[in-house]
């Protein structure tokens, strides 16, 4: 009957566990190193290193939640600066907030953006946005395909987003047109964030409080904010990303 070899244990081995590749003169050094040592020596190491904990990976630094210092900009400013339109303005004012946050160049506020948008078209419209976004040089895209992970994920990340949902109707069956909020956190209870129109009643619909700053810093409840935003499916959601 054979008898199996014991396999020869490698130094080099380790080398390749904590560094590749392994460069030619750091393969000579092993090689020497492996000559040097007694067969007991070797195994001893191997031991040890086996033993040994993992190394972990350098974790990247987890941004504030909510964002600290994200601004609030409303869609109806009392001061008229946004015209008689202002109520169609939530997909300006929501990105501006964004694009202020990031410290985009010359977006101080709303009216900054709404001068821009307004070169390329209407403000209701996502083409509209992309036009004037492209201008600023800012990185940014529109998607119907966004989940709840995805934008814990932007925000972990340190990056708001503009959520676009049904505002009127029950939450069991929302409606209308369609209205966006900027989002800057969440909770273990549900999203923190700037609704530029007011403050949604997202159980019947509507707004319970309009206008001022009565739409900043709004806890809306998964429970609730999740069917007005992802009313077709778990990755549905309509969003500006800024990734």
């Amino acid at each position: 009957m054979s008898r199996a070899l014991a396999p020869t244990i490698r130094l080099d081995a380790a080398a390749l566990a904590t560094t590749s590749p392994i460069l030619p003169h750091q393969q000579a050094a092993w090689n020497w190193l492996q000559e040097q040592l007694t067969t007991g020596q070797v195994t001893e190491f191997a031991e040890l290193f086996r033993a040994s904990p993992a190394v972990k990976e350098p974790l990247l630094p987890v941004a504030a939640n909510p964002l600290s210092g994200f601004p609030y900009f409303s869609q109806i400013s009392s001061d008229g600066s946004d015209g008689v339109n202002g109520w169609r303005q939530c997909q300006t004012s929501s990105i501006s907030m964004c694009l202020a946050y990031l410290k985009v160049k010359g977006i101080k506020d709303d009216t900054d953006y709404l001068q821009i948008v307004n070169r390329y078209g209407d403000t209701t419209s996502q083409d509209t946005h992309r036009l004037a976004l492209k201008a600023l040089g800012v990185r940014a895209r529109f998607v119907k395909n966004c989940s709840a992970s995805q934008l814990q994920a932007e925000l972990r990340g340190g990056l708001p987003a503009a959520l676009g949902y049904l505002h009127r109707g029950p939450v069991g069956a929302p409606s209308g047109g369609g209205h966006w909020l900027a989002c800057y956190g969440f909770t273990s209870h549900g999203w923190i964030v700037n609704d530029p129109y007011g403050s949604c009643d997202l159980l019947s619909g509507g707004f319970t409080q309009q206008g001022g700053t009565s739409g900043k810093a709004q806890l809306y409840s998964y429970r609730n904010f999740n069917p007005r935003w992802l009313v077709d499916g778990p990755a549905t959601g309509w969003a500006w990303l800024f990734s």
